[in-house]
This record gives structure tokens, C-alpha cells and sequence, in this order.
């Protein structure tokens, strides 16, 4: 269904035309004019702006204009569910991206506005619906990544939705990549997924300038992309000339056309193509004057005006996006049939598309167990209560326990199923999770908490879009000791913490994990939640809570039980301490403490967050945790080498009470 059926509001040619017919140049076709209007629309976005990249602008002005002639949309509801959707991978193209989407009909595009500040035209854009951008990147290979995500998405709901008579998902997700997208190693990652599941809905079209930054390609690569591709079983297509854009569109059609794999499209261009620096590394950053962009203006025949658009041109869009509207009032109209003939269904999807607030129930068991088991039962819990959850793992499913019982991997040939194998990916799984977040689903993707940081930024780019994406970490702390260091997360926690946007959780036994759950995923938030492979009491709180403590032990995760035995030997001792468990430290904000009492954290990590906690609110005490990369051993050694026992940590109490 379209966002919710909205009157149109289109607008049947772009805002700025001239005042005269343009001046075709001898031999040149209308289409060739629309092209280089784009190029001079950038040029000028990037001119008044003094900054951007018109490299790509000049050379892959062709393949924008193909691609959204031959696309699916309708801007007059640019957010209606069924449409095509496209992803800059090349998120430095965005002065092209914008031009395009103005050209092309949709509303809120000031291409003066570019780069400035509160302007929605941003340098790299990531994500706004309201405008067109269904997603774009500046950290290159994630796009292309987020577009498998998508694509899976598209496949996934095609399977649960579709019926016989009613194809209401059928729609294709476009790709621009660079060089430079295909140098990260996160867009093979992910492209040997989308050959793996087949996703011939994807079209990948490869802006192949032979040029990066610094230099030429074959200065840093070596390999033979068409063959690499061919390998992970896609089909490849090739423009010789880059500037023919009928060639680029005849090449979509025939990639719309294959039904057992995805597709790309290698288009060979020129960087920079008319500008003084065209092939050159120089003009991958390369901001013209707007006297320059004039000059272009005049070789190509355009209207002499700033941000103008020739009459014949403006028709020329006008006439291809008036075919265009209508397209959501239509899949309307399917989605009306469909609700006749499958009601329970029907309602099932409108929730996935309207995505209404929901609240989870999550049962706990009240036993002891290891948080990551419970964690296996609430994801069971909260599947059978949302049609949005989609599970994905980096080839450790079976021991983070991330996954739905009783489901079934998702592949070509079950494309329902519920949970994505990446293998061992973690860059790749984290970043289409964020393009199946996207489409419409609340993803989770899951990894040990030391391999965290190749999820990073991912991680990064889904607190940024605001994308309801979860990520379960196990293994948390030194819990994982006879593997070694590289397996014991230090830093990890401390980093995460740091996130804008993103939502920490270390729940300290099966009823806060049951607690963490639910809140986590009814936010619809950004969010990681933390769990250990230890087993640990519930509840795991303390026996006892004083009107008077003489000193406060704040804990998370596994390490509350330790705090719990801790506060019973202290009571032996005649020591009266309250434990008070932190599953989200920022949640902490709004709690009062007694600045007289000491408050001594425990976290088998970093400590600095606890520091930072203690210094904001004025709190005197301790931090228990630590800065090294631990060691290898037993898991009892070493705890008990690093101070992590209940008789140290009550022996630290006793020394800042006395104090």
C-alpha cells in the first residue's frame, strides 16, 4: 500500500525552464540533452556549494538517467510500498543523485541548498524518504551491501505474501557502485550472498572509471572484476561507451529480463567527461566555478541560466514521470483485491508496512541459565508475535543462540525462512540487516562481542539512519578465557557505549533478559544487546536492600551474581551494601544517588564509561574492571587473576568503607 493513500501532488515538469527552446547540437538526440542538463544541474549544486564531487557527475550521468527512466516509481507518492528502489553505493555521486530525483518529479529539492546547513540536501546522504534518497552511503561498499539486504528483503516478502492472481511484491532494487565501492572487501561479502541466494531482482550498475582518488585503479587492484563477478554466480553485462545511455537502458531491460541470478552492469565511463581534468584523478573532486559550468552550458547548447532547464528538456522528463504517477493509486487497488481473497494475510501486511507500535511479551523461566539461552527463548517469544522479525548470524548461530527454533535458513529455494546464514561475515551481515531494516523488517543479527568491531561500522551507519536494527553480542567480558585474548572483550563495551543513537544492554539473568527484550525491540531503536555463555542465578540481585547502605555495588550482566555473593559476605561482616544491577548505563540519567554513600561498578571491561558515570553525577567510590587484553586460561583463573571474584570485590568494599 502507498504510505497511507494521499492525494497527488505531483508537478508535471521540473520548477526552473527556460524561456525558449533549446538548440539540440547537430547529431544529438533529446535524450543526450537531458543528460547533460544533469551534469549541469550537479555542477551548479557543487559550484554553490564550493564543494562536492563532479567526477562521477560528468561520467555517470547517463547511467542515472537510464536507470530512472526504466525504474518503477511514482513521485508523487514517493514512499508507496511496491515501488523499485535505488542505493547510491557511490554516496559521493549525491549532487548527481539529487539532480536526477528533481528532474524526475519529486518535491523538496533545492539544488542551491546543496551541502548547506539545514539544507536535507547533504553531502553524503544516507536515508529520506521524503525526497527520494531510499538510501545512499559515503562509506564506500556499504550501499552496495544495504542493496542486497533490500533485495532479500523483496524476495523474502514475495514468498510470504504473494498468491496466485495477486502479485503485490514484484520490484527491483538498482545499485550505483564505483571502483572504490568494489575495492571494500564488505561489497564481495555481500555480492557472494546475493549469487548464493540468487536475488535476480538486484541490478548493479558498475560506474567503471578506472579511476579512484588517488590515482588509477590498476595503481592499488589487480583483479578482473567481470570474472569475480561471473565466479559468484551473477550474470555480467557490459556498456563499451558509457555515454550511450540507450545502450545502459537496453542493458536493464535485459537484466529485468534473467530470473536465476543478479545482475551487473559494467558501463565504462569517463571521470569528469567534458571537464578539464576528464580522466584524470584530479577530477574526482574537482568544483567548477559557475562561469565553468556556463562554459559547459554553451558547448552542450543549454539555456544560459543557472539552474535552468530548457523547455524541450523539461517536457522530455515531464512526459516519462507523468507515466509514471498513478503507479500507487494501482497497487492500491491490487492490495483491495487482495484483502477480499486473503483477509487474514492482508492484515498481517499492512501491519509489516505501517509498522504500529507494538508491545512484546516475554516470559522468563525464574532458573538459572546462561543469558544468551534465555535470549534464544524471548527471539521464539517476540517471532510469534511480530511478522517483522528476521534473524541473521555470522556462522556462530549455534553458540550465541541467535536464532528461532524451529525455523529454517533462508535460501532461493526457502526464501521464507526465518533465519540468514552470512557464513563468516560479520561486515556483510550487519550491513543487510540494516538494508532488510530498510524494507520494512526488525532485524537482529548476531556475533561474538570481541568481533563486534568488524560489525562497527555498520553498526555506525544503522544509529545514524535511526534503523531498528538489534544486534545480539555474546561472550561477553573474560568469560570466554581459554580461547585467549583476541577472543575477551576490553574495549568492546566501552566503544559501543560511545555510539549516538544506540542503545546498550547487559542483562544480568533471564528475567532482565526476558525485561531487555522486550523494551529493545517495542523501541523499534538502534540498539545491541549483550549476553554471557555463563550460567547465572535468578534472580541475581542481592538478598537484602538498606534504607542506609554504606556503600552501593552498580553492576551489569553476569558480573550482578558476583556483586550478589559479594553484598552476602559483607553481611557477614556487618557490612551493609546494596547491589543495583545497570542493564543500559544511560538509562542511569535519571536515578538519585546518595553522593555520601560510595558506589563501587564492576564490569569486566573498560572501565572509563563508569568513570564518566561517577564524575557526571558526582559520586565518589571505585571502578572494578580492567584495560589489558587478559590472557589465556581457565575461566576461574583467570577472573580470579583480574579481581574478578566475590571475595576480592568485597574486600575493595571494605576498603572504601573504611576510608
Amino acid at each position: 500500500m502507498s504510505k497511507v493513500t494521499q492525494p497527488s501532488t505531483s508537478k508535471s515538469t521540473p520548477k526552473t525552464k527556460s524561456k525558449s527552446p533549446m538548440k539540440i547540437p547537430p547529431g544529438a538526440t533529446l535524450e543526450e540533452a537531458a543528460v547533460n542538463t544533469l551534469r549541469v544541474l550537479s555542477c551548479e549544486a557543487i559550484a554553490a556549494a564550493k564543494s562536492g564531487h563532479s567526477g562521477i557527475v560528468l561520467g555517470a550521468a547517463p547511467i542515472m538517467y537510464a536507470v530512472y527512466k526504466n525504474m518503477n516509481f511514482d513521485p508523487s507518492d514517493g514512499t508507496w510500498f511496491n515501488r523499485d528502489r535505488f542505493v547510491m553505493s557511490a554516496g559521493h555521486g549525491s549532487a548527481l543523485l539529487y539532480s536526477t530525483l528533481y528532474c524526475f518529479g519529486f518535491d523538496g529539492i533545492d539544488l542551491k541548498t546543496f551541502r548547506k546547513l539545514g539544507s536535507p540536501l547533504s553531502g553524503h546522504p544516507e536515508l529520506d524518504e521524503k525526497i527520494g534518497v531510499d538510501c545512499s552511503t559515503g562509506p564506500l561498499g556499504q550501499g552496495i551491501a544495504m542493496a542486497v539486504g533490500i533485495a532479500a528483503a523483496e524476495k523474502k516478502l514475495a514468498a510470504e505474501y504473494n498468491r496466485e492472481g495477486h502479485t503485490l511484491i514484484d520490484h527491483h532494487t538498482y545499485c550505483v557502485v564505483g571502483d572504490g565501492c568494489l575495492m571494500e572487501g564488505v561489497s564481495y561479502e555481500a555480492c557472494n550472498l546475493a549469487g548464493l541466494w540468487k536475488l535476480n531482482k538486484l541490478i548493479v550498475l558498475y560506474d567503471c572509471n578506472e579511476v579512484t582518488l588517488d590515482g588509477t585503479r590498476v595503481s592499488a587492484d589487480v583483479e578482473d572484476v567481470k570474472q569475480r563477478f561471473a565466479a559468484m554466480k551473477w550474470n555480467v553485462l557490459e556498456v563499451k561507451n558509457g555515454n550511450d545511455e540507450n545502450v545502459i537502458a537496453a542493458r536493464i531491460r535485459r537484466a529485468k529480463a534473467f530470473t536465476d541470478a543478479p545482475t551487473v552492469i559494467i558501463v565504462r565511463t569517463e571521470i569528469g567527461f567534458g571537464g578539464k581534468n576528464s580522466g584524470s584523478h584530479k577530477a574526482h573532486g574537482q568544483v567548477f566555478t559557475m562561469e565553468e559550468v556556463r562554459e559547459m552550458r554553451k558547448k552542450w547548447l543549454l539555456v544560459d541560466k543557472e539552474f535552468g532547464i530548457d523547455d524541450d528538456v523539461a517536457k522530455h522528463f515531464s512526459d516519462i514521470v507523468i507515466k509514471k504517477e498513478g503507479s500507487a493509486k494501482k497497487w492500491d487497488k491490487k492490495l483491495a483485491a487482495y484483502q477480499k481473497a486473503h483477509g487474514k494475510k492482508y492484515d498481517e501486511l499492512v501491519q509489516f508496512i505501517t509498522r504500529p507500535t507494538q508491545q512484546f511479551k516475554c516470559e522468563s523461566e525464574d532458573k538459572a541459565m546462561a543469558t544468551r539461552d534465555a535470549g534464544n527463548k524471548m527471539l521464539e517469544q517476540i517471532a510469534r508475535q511480530t511478522p517483522r522479525l528476521w534473524g541473521a548470524s555470522a556462522d556462530v548461530a549455534s553458540t550465541t543462540k541467535a536464532f528461532i527454533n524451529g525455523g529454517s535458513v533462508f535460501s532461493h529455494k526457502k526464501p521464507k525462512g526465518t533465519d540468514i546464514a552470512c557464513g563468516v561475515r560479520e561486515f556483510a551481515m550487519a550491513a543487510l540487516c540494516n538494508g532488510a531494516a530498510l524494507h520494512g523488517y526488525t532485524p537482529y543479527c548476531s556475533t561474538f562481542l570481541a568481533f563486534s568491531d568488524y560489525c562497527k561500522a555498520a553498526i555506525r551507519l544503522t544509529a545514524l539512519m535511526d534503523l531498528p536494527v538489534t544486534y545480539i553480542f555474546t561472550h561477553d567480558g573474560i568469560g570466554n578465557a581459554p580461547d585467549g585474548p583476541t577472543h575477551q572483550a576490553t574495549e568492546h563495551i566501552a566503544a559501543l557505549r560511545l555510539v549516538p543513537n544506540f542503545g546498550v544492554f547487559r542483562p544480568a539473568d533471564d528475567i532482565e533478559t526476558a525485561a531487555v527484550y522486550e523494551y529493545a525491540f517495542e523501541r523499534q531503536k538502534p540498539a545491541c544487546i549483550i549476553l554471557g555463555r555463563g550460567s547465572v542465578p535468578s534472580p541475581s540481585g542481592a538478598n537484602a536492600q538498606y534504607k542506609t547502605p554504606q556503600a552501593v555495588l552498580l553492576s551489569a550482566g553476569a558480573e550482578v551474581s558476583l556483586c550478589a555473593e559479594a553484598q552476602k559476605l559483607l553481611t557477614r561482616q556487618g557490612v551493609a551494601v546494596n547491589v543495583l544491577s545497570a542493564p543500559c548505563l544511560k538509562m542511569l540519567d535519571g536515578a538519585t544517588f546518595d553522593t555520601k554513600v560510595p558506589v563501587i561498578a564492576v564490569e569486566m571491561g573498560h572501565g572509563m564509561p563508569w568513570w564518566a558515570f561517577m564524575g557526571k553525577w558526582g559520586l565518589r567510590g571505585d571502578v572494578i574492571s580492567f584495560d589489558l587484553f587478559g590472557y589465556s586460561g581457565k575461566d576461574t583463573e583467570v577472573m580470579e587473576k583480574l579481581g574478578f571474584t566475590a571475595e576480592k570485590i568485597a574486600d575493595r568494599v571494605l576498603e572504601l568503607v573504611k576510608k
